[in-house]
This record gives C-alpha cells, sequence and structure tokens, in this order.
C-alpha cells in the first residue's frame, strides 16, 4: 500500500459531494473569495481539495462553516476565465484526503491534510465489474427517471474510476454519496454501490406489480 503523504492545499466547500477519485467535475467559480482561491491554485501546482459542508453550514457560510473530515483532492485539468472575471474550471480528482489543522482561513481556508489511500485498490475486480455493470444496465433500462450512465457503459475505465463515478452520480442523498466516499476500501464502496443500485430496482420492480400504469411516476430519491 502507498504510503499516506501529508500536504496541505486550499479548500473549496461545497453542501455536496462532487469529486471522487479518478473522475471529473466541472466548476463555475464566483464568489470573490472562490476567485481569489482559484488565481492563487494557479499560480502553484493546481491542487485543490474539495471539502463537504456540514448541516447547519448556512449560518457561518460567510465565514469558516464546519466541513466533514474526508473529501477528495483534485488537480485543475483545465480552466477558463470569463471577462468578468469569474472561472470556470474542470477537476481531476487524484486521491482522498483527511483533513487536520487549519493554517490559513482568510479570504479562504487553506488546510493541512493527508491521504487516504483504499488499501485493496490494487486487486483484481473483474467479477465486480461485471457485476456492477449488469446491474447498472438494468437501471437504465428500466428506471423512470434520466439517468446518464452512458460515459460507464462499454468504457475502458479502471475498475476504481467505474465505482467512483457510479457514486457520484447515482440519485441518493448527500450523506449516502459522503458514507461511499469516506470508506477507505474500493470493494466496501463497490458493494455499497450495489446495495443502492439494488435498492432501486426493488422499488421500480414492486411499483411495476402494484399498477404498471405509475412506473413512470416513481421517484428514486
Amino acid at each position: 500500500m502507498k504510503k499516506a503523504e501529508s500536504l496541505h492545499a486550499p479548500v473549496f466547500p461545497l453542501p455536496t459531494v462532487n469529486l471522487f477519485p479518478e473522475t471529473t467535475a466541472s466548476y463555475h467559480i464566483f464568489e470573490p473569495r472562490y476567485v481569489e482561491m482559484i488565481q492563487s491554485v494557479l499560480e502553484q501546482d493546481g491542487l485543490l481539495a474539495m471539502g463537504v459542508l456540514r448541516p447547519g453550514y448556512e449560518d457561518e457560510y460567510y465565514g469558516t462553516p464546519e466541513i466533514y473530515p474526508v473529501g477528495c483532492l483534485g488537480q485543475i485539468q483545465s480552466y477558463e476565465e470569463l471577462e468578468n472575471g469569474n472561472y470556470n474550471i474542470v477537476l481531476a480528482g487524484l486521491f482522498r484526503v483527511g483533513f487536520g489543522q487549519v493554517i490559513k482561513d482568510n479570504p479562504f481556508r487553506v488546510v493541512e491534510m493527508q491521504e487516504l489511500p483504499e488499501y485493496d485498490r490494487e486487486h483484481d475486480f473483474r467479477e465486480e465489474r461485471e457485476d456492477l455493470l449488469l446491474r447498472l444496465n438494468y437501471l437504465v433500462e428500466h428506471s423512470p427517471e434520466k439517468l446518464d450512465f452512458s460515459p460507464l457503459l462499454g468504457g475502458d475505465d479502471s475498475f476504481i474510476a467505474l465505482v467512483n463515478m457510479i457514486a457520484r452520480t447515482l440519485p441518493l442523498k448527500n450523506t449516502e454519496h459522503y458514507q461511499l466516499l469516506a470508506l477507505d476500501s474500493v470493494r466496501e464502496r463497490a458493494n455499497g454501490a450495489l446495495r443502492h443500485i439494488d435498492d432501486q430496482i426493488e422499488t421500480i420492480e414492486l411499483m411495476k406489480r402494484i399498477d404498471p400504469r405509475i412506473s413512470d411516476e416513481i421517484s428514486l430519491n
């Protein structure tokens, strides 16, 4: 297992989980302090950690509201500076991190953090991959909601990237997304995603048995 690394980087806290390792996410940066943060990041190594705000953050949003202890470190893959000074960025997830001491909190926070590697990431997950894709195909075909997993179905991404994209894309509560991110095992995260998929498939099948005419009204959230 790769030895955990200690580092520090700015943290961009959002109310939802939106970045997992080996996935990418796009962000529109408009708040002045975070525009300044992006400028600082671009002048350095491009590293930026995504954090998740704890419930009740609204009262302290413009200060330093609490965040959950696990996040994802990313690196800016591409960016666009707009005419009004705002930014559009694409962030590539590198690895999970545990947040430690705040080094700086104004106008944006910089935090000490440590890499949180998954202990089983080198394993062969061939059977798990087939099982996950089989269920995912079924969910996409039968779900009344528009779930876009097309980039994953038939792709050649690593199993970790596949699992993390599914974990990020499934229509779950934010706490459930965070629980998947916090797991330090790829297999456990895959099994967690499978359980959520099975729950949603079971809901779809149950509602169809009750009355096939109302299947289009099912919500998976």
